[in-house]
């Protein structure tokens, strides 16, 4: 029985000339496990959207089985997380399936185990690396149960161990009898499917079984391309002059806000001009932390950066490193803003398009949000080799790329070599690690292995110790500080608070939110002096009992004192005296009297007094607290059927929402700097003109996360 027939099928998007599907129309058997295949742009993501119900086709037919249950996991892993703690999101699911609370525990626990997220399940979805999004977005699919599941190439950020969980768990999984549908660009997971469908420019090319595929040359070269050759790393007369080493790190330690170990522990390496170098690990072992402490986006904790120049970075999420328009004015916008223009700027874009195989006369004018996910992913590459620096980083270059993309982007990293540049790119590709000049080894924040030189120790005298040692010392960028002010705060929106748990946060989160009513509402409606005196007091015994420290919010009262004074001068003004009231002073309509001066002491009062209870209340209770504690005082109006369910929901979305939105910021922020937007500016004009870059960037990815998390909703069964 077809659990999808498709007839004809065709998809265009809104205002594209060109569909994206044309006159598609194969089967597929219910308890099959079909791989679809392609090159990037082909039309896969498409499909796989038609398939799960999220778009209709512009035109034919198709017909899906009735009551089965479809999951899609999405290419983009971020855009899957709707709720702000590991355990939670992966729990989402089975809740709107309104299991018992036991099978909701026993998915949650089951697919986290399989996902190899266990460890995280009470952890910030937020703190998590895009590797473990992924596992964790996967992990939420996997929760429901589905009777088919599509994946969209769902295992590309993850290290090989990882990776072969999942396609065990797949296999056992389609065995069980279960519809699996795999979109990828890996010969060894097609080797596990039953039936393969290629797509080509939007129109089929294959539709059959898996041996059939196998058997013809060209279909594998498209998928896998050519094979990278190992590198041959025996270097004779090495120099180990200084004037020979480009870029390096000398026992750099790191840690995240609210980690109770460090992301990286004394990493220290160098390396050598024209050199190509991998940098390999599993997921969440440090490597994109390296990469950005290296580029000058993250300030280390311990430890130095020198070398020639800060390198250009390549981000792992591309599709959020990419904000203009047009493919060719994004990869236009670092060397304009190095003062490069005319002719010369034309043709540092076109080369570089053109290197990555998006050919500029092709793609110049093709608007950024027609492009494919391993579209966009070369047009970010293309924006740092327009920039010409020296030293060049890529995180996960080749991640969600087909086969010839693939071999061209790591051909091009080993060309940069050759020209003189320095290259370091992280990958879990053993093949292309391999095909490196080096490969470092990250496990747990360490270097473990080194495959140039051994790893350099702390008493290792060729890397230098301190600042004395070395001269080129390179500092961090001045928007280190704003990027980890903005990551605290999206850290305290998401919930990730105090290590230390205080008495209040002990006590039940219904408690908790009865308390902090109680309190805001008798500091706001207090009306005299000892009234208001009395629930300052009290406030400053809750803030107390919720772990707050006073120090702290008298920092609070002191910033917000100009605004209060600010105020009662228009109190005083506009105010009138009573009746028959002695005036300490009166200036035409400047009066100031007893009555007035009482009502701004108590209005300073009834402020601090919210302001302290606003404070205790952040500080005890964690976003998803929240929302159980709700759950429970609203429980008699969902037993009269008042729909609650919307309103937990809208909550859980905005505690995932705003915090989304702030590390987007900060995604935006690290591009500009990268591509030499947000320099020292002296003028407003020219201020202005650095801010509205960042601006746009953000209304278009706020658009898009909304319509993503939309979907996202739709997916994980919520009706």
């Amino acid at each position: 029985m077809s659990i999808f027939e498709l007839q004809e099928v065709s998809f265009f998007y809104p205002q594209a000339k060109v569909p994206t599907l044309h006159n598609v129309s194969f089967k597929i058997e219910e308890g099959e496990y079909c791989g679809i295949v392609g090159s990037n742009g082909s039309g896969k993501s498409t499909l796989a959207r038609l398939l799960a119900n999220l778009e209709s086709p512009s035109s034919g037919k198709l017909v899906a089985k009735r009551d089965s249950l479809i999951a899609l996991v999405f290419q983009s892993p971020k855009n899957q997380i709707i709720c702000s703690i590991v355990s939670r999101d992966t729990a989402f699911g089975p809740k709107n399936l309104s299991l018992p609370k036991s099978e909701i525990e026993l998915r949650t626990i089951e697919c986290l185990n399989i996902t190899g997220l266990l460890e995280k399940s009470e952890s910030s979805t937020m703190n998590l690396s895009l590797g473990q999004t992924q596992k964790l977005a996967l992990s939420g699919v996997l929760a429901t149960w589905p009777g088919v599941m599509i994946l969209d190439e769902s295992v590309a950020m993850l290290d090989p161990h990882s990776r072969k969980n999942v396609f065990d768990f797949i296999n056992y999984w389609h065995r069980h009898g279960n519809t699996v549908i795999h979109i990828t660009h890996e010969l060894d997971a097609i080797k596990q499917v039953e039936h393969v469908i290629g797509l080509d420019k939007g129109e089929l090319f294959y539709d059959g079984n898996v041996d059939g595929y196998l058997q013809n040359s060209d279909y594998i070269k498209k998928l896998t391309g050519e094979s990278l050759p190992p590198c041959n790393r025996i270097i004779e007369n090495i120099s180990m002059a200084e004037k020979d080493f480009s870029f390096g790190l000398s026992n750099v330690s790191f840690s995240y806000e609210n980690e109770d170990s460090k992301c990286l522990k004394d990493v220290s390496f160098k390396l050598r001009k024209g050199t190509l170098n991998a940098l390999t690990g599993p997921s969440g072992s440090g490597k994109s932390t390296i990469l950005e402490i290296g580029s000058g986006l993250l300030k280390p904790q311990s430890g130095i950066v020198f070398g020639d120049k800060t390198p250009s970075l390549a981000l792992q999420n591309c599709s959020d490193a990419v904000f203009e328009a047009f493919a060719a004015d994004d990869v236009a916008f670092g060397p304009r803003n190095l003062g490069i223009t005319g002719e010369e700027l034309k043709l540092r874009v076109k080369n570089a398009m053109d290197s990555v195989n998006l050919p500029f006369e092709k793609y110049a004018d093709v608007p950024v949000n027609r492009l494919s996910g391993g579209e966009l992913r070369r047009l970010a590459i293309a924006g740092i080799i327009a920039m010409d620096n020296q030293v060049l980083f890529f995180d996960e270059p080749t991640a969600g790329l087909d086969g010839e993309s693939r071999q061209e982007v790591m051909n091009l990293l080993k060309k940069l070599a050759d020209e003189g540049k320095t290259v370091l790119f992280s990958t879990h590709n053993m093949e292309e690690a391999r095909f490196a000049h080096r490969e470092i080894a990250i496990s747990g924040g360490k270097i473990v292995s080194d495959s140039f030189a051994p790893v350099i120790s702390a008493k290792d005298e060729s890397v230098p110790q301190t600042n004395e040692k070395y001269e080129n010392i390179l500092e961090p960028k001045p928007i280190a500080e704003k990027l980890k002010t903005l990551r605290t705060l999206s850290n305290g929106l998401a919930g990730t608070k105090r290590k230390k748990q205080s008495l209040l946060e002990k006590t039940p989160a219904v408690f908790r939110i009865l308390l902090f009513v109680v309190m805001f509402v008798c500091s706001l409606l207090s009306n005299n002096i000892i009234f208001c005196s009395t629930m300052l007091l009290l406030a400053f015994g809750y803030c107390l009992f919720a772990g707050f420290g006073i120090k702290k919010l008298l920092k609070a009262f002191i910033k917000i004192t100009p605004f209060l004074l600010f105020f009662a001068v228009f109190q005083i003004i506009f105010r009138k005296p009573l009746e028959s009231e002695v005036c300490y002073t009166s200036w035409k309509w400047f009066m100031i009297s007893p009555s007035k001066l009482i009502f701004c002491l108590n209005s300073f009062l009834r402020t601090f007094a919210c302001l302290a209870s606003i404070s205790a209340f952040y500080t005890s209770l964690r976003d998803y607290e929240l929302i159980d504690g709700l759950r429970i005082i609203f429980y008699p109006l969902e037993k009269i059927r008042i729909p609650m369910r919307y309103l937990y929901l809208v909550m859980e979305i905005i505690f995932r929402f705003i915090p989304l939105l702030v590390e987007q910021s900060c995604v935006i922020l690290k591009t500009q700097t990268i591509r030499g937007n947000m320099g020292d500016v002296k003028g407003k004009m020219k201020a202005i003109k650095k801010i509205v870059p960042l601006i746009v960037p953000i209304i278009i990815q706020t658009i898009k996360r909304s319509e993503a998390l939309a979907d996202a909703i739709t997916v994980r069964c919520f009706k």
